[in-house]
C-alpha cells in the first residue's frame, strides 16, 4: 500500500488494523449522510481499488457493518445502507468489552463505578463461577454512558483467587475487560442468557421513572474454559439495540 492511501498510517498495523481503519471509514461517510438509507454502497471491486486493500478486507470490513446495523448485504445486489438511529447496537455474536462497542457505534464511552469491593460470593455468583462457598470475588456497580447518557448498569462478579494478592479494587476506573486482559485473563467465550426485565431497584442516581431493560446474564469463560467474570447487565431498552445477523 502506497503512503497516499485514504487510510493514512492507521493501517501500519497490519490485516486487523487495515480491516478497522477501513470500518471506521465507512461508518464515518455512513453517519454522515454520504448514503441515504436504501442507497447502495459502492461494490467490493471499487473499495478495494478507493481504499489499496485487498477485497478480502474489504469484505470483513463491509460484515462488521452490517453485524452493527449500519448496512445490510443482499445476496446478488450488493450492501445497502440502513436508516440507522442515534442508539447504540451490539451484535450479539460478538465478544467485547461495552465500551468498545459503544466507541464502534462513533459514540463516546463512560464509565463510572459505583462501587468495588471484596466480598463473600453469593449463591448465583458461586454456582455460576464455580467457586468453594464463601469464596470470595471482586464484585462491582457501575453505569455505562453513551455521549454521556446512561445506557446500562451492570453488576459484575470476578473471582478473587485469579487475581494479584495485592489488588486494590479501589483503583478500577476503566473497563472490565481491559483490567482481565491486563492480568492475563482475557475471556475468550461466554454464554448469555437474554431477559426483560422491570426491576426499580436496579441502578442508582440517575434511574428511569418507568424502567424496561434488557437484561444480559452472562457468564465469561477463559481459553481453558474456566469462568472468570459473571455480569448482570441491564440496558435501558430503547438506548442500545442488540443485533443477529441470520442468513438461509
Amino acid at each position: 500500500m502506497s503512503d497516499t492511501s485514504p487510510l493514512g498510517n492507521e493501517v501500519s498495523g497490519g490485516p486487523r488494523t487495515l480491516t478497522a481503519g477501513l470500518f471506521d471509514h465507512l461508518r464515518e461517510r455512513l453517519l454522515a449522510g454520504e448514503w441515504r438509507p436504501g442507497q447502495r454502497l459502492p461494490g467490493e471491486h471499487q473499495l478495494a481499488a478507493e481504499y489499496e486493500v485487498s477485497r478480502a478486507t474489504v469484505r470483513t470490513a463491509l460484515r462488521q457493518l452490517q453485524s452493527f446495523g449500519f448496512t445490510v448485504t443482499r445476496r446478488g445486489s450488493g450492501t445497502y445502507a440502513t436508516a440507522t438511529a442515534a442508539r447504540v447496537r451490539a451484535d450479539l455474536r460478538r465478544l467485547e468489552s461495552l465500551s468498545a462497542t459503544i466507541a464502534a457505534c462513533g459514540q463516546r464511552p463512560g464509565m463510572v463505578y459505583n462501587s468495588r469491593t471484596i466480598r463473600p460470593g453469593t449463591p448465583e455468583e458461586t454456582l455460576r463461577l464455580e467457586l468453594q462457598p464463601e469464596e470470595m470475588v471482586l464484585a462491582t456497580e457501575r453505569s455505562l454512558t453513551a455521549d454521556d447518557e446512561v445506557v446500562a448498569f451492570s453488576y459484575d462478579a470476578i473471582p478473587r483467587s485469579l487475581l494479584p494478592d495485592v489488588f486494590d479494587p479501589t483503583t478500577i476506573e476503566s473497563s472490565l475487560f481491559q483490567i482481565l486482559a491486563g492480568h492475563g485473563l482475557a475471556p475468550a467465550s461466554a454464554v448469555t442468557e437474554l431477559h426483560a426485565s422491570r426491576d426499580p431497584e436496579v441502578g442508582w442516581r440517575r434511574r428511569p421513572k418507568d424502567p424496561l431493560y434488557v437484561l444480559l446474564d452472562q457468564v465469561h469463560y477463559l481459553q481453558n474454559a474456566r469462568p472468570v467474570m459473571h455480569s448482570r447487565t441491564f440496558f435501558h431498552e430503547g438506548r442500545f439495540l442488540f443485533s443477529l445477523v441470520r442468513a438461509s
